[in-house]
Formats: C-alpha cells, sequence, structure tokens
C-alpha cells in the first residue's frame, strides 16, 4: 500500500488519514466537496470567538447550486425542531408511498459534521454493542477512540448548574437504580472553566501538516473506477471549474456520510443487496422545561456564544433504561416562544433535554436511488422509505414517561412540549452499508470495512452501524475506523 484517496473529511475520513500517515509510508489525498469554513482545518464552529463568523461557517456547510445556497438560511426555521437545521442542507426526499422521513440533512464542508456536532460521546450499551466483534477488543477500539476524539467524562464539572441538575434528578431516579451522571463530550477543558469543543481538526492532529497528506476541498468524487473486481481510483470533479479527472489510488476510503457513501457507490455501479437498505436513526423525544426558580442555580450572564451552562446523562440500562437521555442547561430558552408565553424570560432558566430510542433495523427501511432523475451534481437522487413499527412507537411511550419525571423534578415544560420530533431530525444516519461477519446479503462490508467481492474498496463512518442504538454514534464510527485502519496498515487487504 502507497497511496490512498479518501472521499470524505469528516471524523471517520481524518481516522484512517492519520492512522495511515502515522503508522505506514502511505501517502494520502482527501477529497471534500464541501469549502475550507474556518481555520485549523475541521474545527468545531462553536469554537468560533465571534458570533458573525459562527453564522458565516454554517452558511458555508449548508451546500450550494448555480442559484445559490440550497440550505436553510438563518431565522426560516427553529434549530433542533425540524429535520434540516442550521449548517446543514436537505438531500433526498420521501419515496412514493412513504410518510416516514421527508429527508435528510447533511453538512458539506471540510470537517464534516464533525465541525458541527455536539460532541456527545456515550458509549454504547447492551443490544448497542456489535455482537459480532470480540468484546475486549471492541473496548480497546472504544477507548482510543475516546482518546483521538479527546473525550472526557467531567466536562463542566465546576459548575453548580451541573452538579445541582445531577442531585436533583438523580434523587428522582435513585429508586429505579438508574444512573444520572455527567455526560462524556468531546471537549478540553480550558483554565476558565469553559471548553474547546473537539471537530475534525482534533482527530487530523499533526498529520494536516505533514507533506504525505493533501487536502482537495470543493471537490465531487462522481464515481470510482474499477479494474475487474478491484477498484483503482475515482473520477474527481473540481466544483469551482467543473473540470473533471481521474486519480488513481492503491485503496480508496470512501467515507461521505451515511447518504452520500451508498450513492457514490450505487453510481459506480457497485450495488451490494443491502446497501442503502437497513437505514436507522434516534427517534427522539424532546422538550425545554423552564426551571423552578432556586432549583438551580443562575449564572449571571449568559455567553452569546456557547450558552450552555451543564450537560448531564441519564444513562442507559437495557431493562431499567434503554435510552441515552441528555439534559442541556441554559439561561437562554433552546426554542423561541411567543411574546405571551409565561415561560418567557424564566429566572430559573431552562433545560433542553432528549430521548432518543432505538430504531431496529429492517432492510425495508432504505434509500433508494434513481439515475433518470439525478440530482444536482448529476449523481442519482435519493428517495428514502422510512417508518417507525409499534415497536419503536412503544419505546418513544416508554422514554416519554421519564421524560415527563425528570421535568417536574426541575420545572415545567414551555409551551408545546415535549414532541416527538420530525423522523431524520436525529442526524445520526446509520446502517446504510453496514458491516456483517459474512458475506449473506445483509452487509455491505466485512468487520474492517472492506466491501464484499472488492479489492482496494474500504467504506467508513455511520452507515457502517448495524446495530440498533439509541447512543450517538460518532464514538461508535471513529472506533470501527480505528479498527478498520489498523488492519489496512498492517498489511495488504
Amino acid at each position: 500500500m502507497t497511496t490512498v484517496l479518501i472521499v470524505g473529511s469528516g471524523p471517520n475520513g481524518a481516522a484512517y488519514a492519520r492512522t495511515l500517515i502515522e503508522r505506514t509510508g502511505a501517502t494520502v489525498l482527501m477529497v471534500e466537496a464541501g469549502p475550507v469554513i474556518d481555520s485549523p482545518l475541521g474545527m468545531n464552529v462553536k469554537n468560533i470567538p465571534d458570533p458573525a463568523g459562527q453564522a458565516a461557517a454554517r452558511l458555508a456547510s449548508q451546500g450550494r447550486t448555480s442559484s445559490g445556497v440550497v440550505g436553510i438560511p438563518g431565522g426560516v426555521v427553529v434549530e433542533g425542531t425540524v429535520t434540516a437545521r442550521q449548517a446543514t442542507h436537505l438531500i433526498g426526499r420521501a419515496a412514493e408511498g412513504s410518510a416516514g422521513m421527508p429527508a435528510a440533512a447533511v453538512a458539506t464542508c471540510v470537517g464534516g459534521q464533525g465541525a458541527h456536532w455536539t460532541c456527545a460521546t456515550p458509549r454504547p450499551q447492551g443490544t448497542e454493542r456489535i455482537p459480532f466483534l470480540d468484546p475486549a477488543e471492541w473496548d480497546r477500539h472504544v477507548a482510543d477512540a475516546e482518546r483521538l476524539l479527546h473525550v472526557t467524562k467531567t466536562a463542566f464539572g465546576g459548575a453548580p448548574q451541573a452538579e445541582a441538575i445531577l442531585n436533583v434528578v438523580g434523587a428522582e431516579f435513585a429508586a429505579d437504580g438508574i444512573a444520572v451522571r455527567p455526560l462524556p463530550v468531546a471537549a478540553d477543558p480550558r483554565p476558565d472553566g469553559t471548553l474547546r469543543w473537539s471537530g475534525t481538526d482534533v482527530v487530523l492532529g499533526p498529520v494536516v501538516d505533514d507533506p504525505r497528506f493533501t487536502l482537495r476541498a470543493e471537490t465531487l468524487c462522481v464515481r470510482l473506477l474499477r479494474d475487474g473486481d478491484r477498484v483503482i481510483g475515482a473520477v474527481l470533479r473540481d466544483l469551482r471549474t467543473g473540470v473533471e479527472s481521474e486519480v488513481f489510488a492503491d485503496t480508496v476510503v470512501v467515507a461521505a456520510d451515511a447518504i452520500r457513501t451508498p450513492q457514490l457507490l450505487w453510481a459506480s455501479g457497485i450495488r451490494p443487496a443491502a446497501l442503502g437498505r437497513y437505514l436507522t436513526e434516534h427517534p427522539l423525544v424532546f422538550g425545554v422545561v423552564a426551571v423552578r426558580e432556586g432549583v438551580l442555580p443562575v449564572p449571571d450572564k449568559a455567553d452569546p456564544i456557547d450558552p450552555i451552562r451543564a450537560v448531564v446523562s441519564i444513562g442507559y440500562d437495557e431493562e431499567r433504561h434503554p435510552f441515552h437521555a441528555q439534559l442541556m442547561y441554559s439561561p437562554i430558552c433552546p426554542a423561541p416562544l411567543p411574546a405571551d408565553s409565561p415561560y418567557r424570560d424564566s429566572p430559573g432558566g431552562y433545560v433542553g433535554m432528549g430521548w432518543g430510542v432505538r430504531k431496529w433495523p429492517r432492510a425495508e427501511d432504505r434509500l433508494i436511488f434513481d439515475e433518470a432523475l439525478p440530482d444536482e451534481n448529476g449523481m442519482p437522487s435519493v428517495r428514502i422509505a422510512y417508518a417507525l413499527t409499534d415497536r419503536e412507537e412503544a419505546e418513544l411511550d416508554r422514554a416519554r414517561k421519564f421524560q415527563v419525571r425528570a421535568a417536574a423534578a426541575l420545572g415545567e415544560f414551555v409551551d408545546g412540549m415535549p414532541v416527538i420530533m420530525p423522523a431524520g431530525s436525529s442526524l445520526h444516519y446509520m446502517g446504510t452499508v453496514r458491516t456483517g461477519p459474512v458475506d449473506d446479503g445483509s452487509s455491505v462490508c466485512d468487520t474492517y470495512g472492506k466491501v464484499w467481492g472488492l479489492a482496494g474498496l474500504i467504506v467508513a463512518g455511520n452507515g457502517l452501524i448495524p446495530t440498533a442504538n439509541s447512543c450517538n454514534p460518532t464514538l461508535t464510527s471513529v472506533a470501527l475506523s480505528l479498527r478498520g485502519a489498523g488492519k489496512l496498515a498492517g498489511g495488504s487487504r
């Protein structure tokens, strides 16, 4: 192995780049369809100190066509209440007869969603763990991913609001045996008590300056090149000029996200039976609580850059609480309220709380690709067939009961809360290039990400996750990428 092409500049592509450059003599070309939005490359935009700079970075991530920005303009939607949100744009639409997921929301920029994620990194538990991987080996890869992402389990440790939420909500669930603890997040604490949030820049680390690493932004991979049963390179389009060129590599790693990775494979004539199928995400119950005055300490003033003052997790328990719940305190309401709402300017502040539940993988929840109706890039357009079953509906009902208890311990739900979020709102799309132990038609790649039946082609990202997860997927997918990159670095496939 001497040359590697990586399609996609998010945390998973970056994990491959760093591993291969640090452990082998490989040269790596990484291509990204989106622009550079900040410095260092792929930095989390929450670290940009200027609100206008943050807004510009998010706008630049929303995708473009000849007619301009195709994403979500500021002020048009409410953050976190619809499928698309700031820094993303919509791709695909519902398949005929499907009302489950109207579209997927993606970010297109250097760093991918790693430039915009919330940095929540709880470990997968119980049925979330991949059953065909050795447990001890898997735990090592997860620990390696935590180190790479700079995961801390003591975020906001000095914040009095965090301690108070732990005590109040912990007392509510103590008799149930359900743990309430600080949420692990990918961030580095600063001396002043604030956090520097991890982005793809943290994953790339020093290799971004290595002469063996090259990043080409605003470069779309439109097709993979094959020689028989081997992938040998790709056709790349410079989106600034429209010029296409061929690039050859010993190995191609496609880490474009769980929507665009299978789209690229399909466009290249690589179509395993499971490609695009088994689509999952997190059905989510979300609510905002106006905190009763005196329950939590209120900070002197709100930080306009990052108003979150505490993040707490109600942990996953396979029997008692098969959900991952996150509670975030802010003195500013995270959802706009009518001028006459009694919950405006709550003196106790607000807690946004989300309960993520499992979506059980089904082959019929899938992406459908239509070559007859290409998208704005000339790629096969995406249709989404997706539905919640009675099993997920029952879990949502159960999760809501826990949420109501947590809310009552802290205060009252604001107007119209809680709500079940529209399908796709989590942005945690999984399963569409799922990994598996054998080539039986139910998976796209082996346990190291190598696509079945083809040499030289590896897939990476959240799309590999084959399980029903309620936890945030980035830690899991980066652990899988480190496992695959380690295998690739150890010798030829």
